[in-house]
């Protein structure tokens, strides 16, 4: 019983160790994503930060 328990954990630690790195990746790819767009300029808003 007690090796049926150990196999399931190590299963749900494997399972989570992927999906954090697949979100690692994730968010690596979007900060890319928003270098490159970084590039493009962005419309300043005016001082005092209000828009008419």
């Amino acid at each position: 019983m007690t090796s049926e328990w150990m196999k399931v954990m190590l299963d749900e630690i494997a399972r989570k160790k992927a999906e954090a790195e697949q979100e690692r990746l994730e968010l690596e790819r979007r900060r890319a994503e928003q270098g490159s767009a970084a590039d493009v300029p962005v419309r300043q808003r005016p001082a005092g930060g209000r828009t008419a």
